[in-house]
């Protein structure tokens, strides 16, 4: 029999006869019902209902401190929206396929155990309550997540009594915002200012442009800014619903005049991600007008599409667990052959380990490989021809220990005393996307298909994704994942959003 304390005990019990066979017939019946009492003692004594109850209790009090964060505060930042839809992923991902949402040894156990223990639960690991109450913290997980973005979604939108409201109060403000200027020169005066203030890098630079000249083709590029209203907003987000895909490379679209174009059939249009670009561009735009006096209302705020990310889709999708362990195999061992430069093993692995983005990885330099206070760092910075995104962008990231276990500080020594300046010396400048070109084109288009990694939105990003998600879940605070990560603390340029 099971004993309480786990101490081997037995109890003898008469079955009061002498009847062989029918002696038989009780053991077998006694047998079967010791069994049962094994498997009910091996329970620790919580129901099915109790163990979602606790669950139910623990995330609704984490939800009301988040909605009250919200209520008080403002709307999340696009960063921890970013972070809260990669989570609800990965732990969708945990719900339909029994695995953990956790990256380390232990899987969900570190996460589960504080839990029992903040409770004072009586679970035990290898018990059925215990895996009941695995799965149903995985579904709480997920279901938390989704309802603090409901709530966020929630703000997104401020009803009025109709459309002749807004357009009175529009009319209202040409009246009361001075001198006009047109849609262009405005545009101009919010890209040299962003320029100026090395707030766009060189890609970004030329994304902006595109997208600022496509809103002058929409709206006239002499249309006095102060007559952009609310319906002028939908109509530029119909229209790019409906626009081409490369309109200015696709033979079937490239000349043709803007109402030509959306109208080919049969052509690819932008997706979802893009359009979104194209919006927070927009949105950045009146932003800036509004603070600058040109217009009372920043028509483009809120106009971005939301939807629910799954596993996979969308930009940064983090990598899972297995395919984790999978590419580790790959660039320690090089099962498959596929690593034959250093900067294919150590590239992604310096990723993988730090969060770092692709052209901050490709264009390190030795000496910001370095110790400060005794802590092995990468020094992320613009000097010499080196470029970051943002100012948040420029920060220390402690080296992992992994990576010097796996003989990274060896491998930087030896390139030192061959004099060679860069870590990866054979990349390239690209003026749109940087030193990181050679990296991003053989991951994305080799290493991750010859993996079978072909889920859509897995690319070098992911590793990125994936290390936000992970420290998100091990509890750290936002604020010091998004100093490791480069991330403003305040997101206030809403351009940014989406470009990561």
């Amino acid at each position: 029999m099971l004993h309480p304390a786990g101490r081997p005990s037995a109890i003898k019990v008469s079955l009061r006869t002498r009847d062989k066979r029918q002696a038989l017939h009780l053991a077998r019946a006694l047998g079967y019902l010791a069994e049962q009492l094994i498997s009910k003692g091996a329970r620790s004594g919580m129901t099915y209902e109790e163990i979602r109850t606790e669950v139910k209790q623990h995330f609704q009090g984490l939800l009301r401190k988040q909605k009250a964060t919200i209520a008080e505060d403002g709307r999340l930042a696009p960063f921890d929206v970013g972070v809260l839809e990669s989570s609800l992923g990965v732990a969708r991902q945990a719900v339909e396929r029994g695995v953990p949402m956790s990256l380390t040894e232990n899987n969900d156990d570190e996460d589960l155990g504080r839990f029992i223990a903040d409770r004072n639960l009586p679970i035990k690991q290898g018990t059925t309550d215990y895996q009941q109450l695995e799965t149903e913290f995985r579904r709480g997980y997920r279901d938390y997540c989704q309802a603090v973005l409901d709530y966020d979604q929630a703000f997104e939108t401020i009803a009025f009594d109709s459309d002749d409201r807004r357009q009175a109060d529009t009319d209202h403000a040409v009246a009361q915002v001075g001198p006009s200027a047109t849609l262009a020169h405005v545009a101009e005066r919010f890209q040299e200012e962003s320029i100026r203030g090395d707030r766009w890098v060189a890609k970004t630079r030329s994304e902006k442009g595109e997208h600022l000249a496509l809103l002058c083709e929409i709206l006239g590029k002499d249309t006095d800014i102060r007559t952009v209203n609310a319906p002028s907003a939908r109509e530029v987000k119909n229209t790019l619903l409906k626009y081409p895909r490369n309109r200015n490379k696709n033979p079937q679209t490239r000349g043709l005049p803007l109402a030509e174009a959306v109208a080919v059939p049969g052509v690819r249009k932008l997706n979802v991600t893009t359009i979104n670009k194209y919006l927070a561009t927009y949105a950045g735009l009146f932003i800036w007008a509004k603070s600058n006096g040109y217009v009372d209302d920043a028509v483009f705020s809120g106009m971005t599409i939301r939807r629910t990310r799954q596993r996979g889709v969308g930009k940064g999708a983090p990598f899972s667990d297995a395919q984790v362990r999978t590419m580790l195999d790959e660039f320690l061992n090089d099962t498959n052959g596929l690593i034959r430069k250093d900067y294919q093993k150590w590239g992604p692995l310096i990723a993988l380990y730090s969060g770092a983005r692709l052209n901050e990885v490709a264009q390190l330099r030795l000496d910001d490989i370095r110790q400060e206070n005794g802590i092995w760092c990468f020094d992320v910075n613009d000097d010499d021809d080196k470029q970051l995104k943002n100012e948040a962008s420029r920060r220390l990231i402690p080296m992992h220990s992994r990576l010097i276990t796996l003989g990274f500080l060896e491998h930087v020594d030896a390139m030192r005393k061959g004099g060679v300046v860069k870590l990866f010396p054979t990349f390239s400048y690209c003026p749109k996307n940087g030193w990181g070109r050679a990296l991003g084109r053989w991951f994305n288009d080799t290493f991750r298909k010859k993996m079978g990694m072909n889920d859509k939105g897995l690319k070098f990003h992911s590793f990125r994704h994936t290390i936000i998600t992970r420290l998100t879940q091990m509890d750290v605070p936002l604020p010091i994942v998004r100093a490791l990560v480069g991330h403003t603390q305040e997101v206030c340029d809403v351009s940014a959003y989406g470009t990561d």
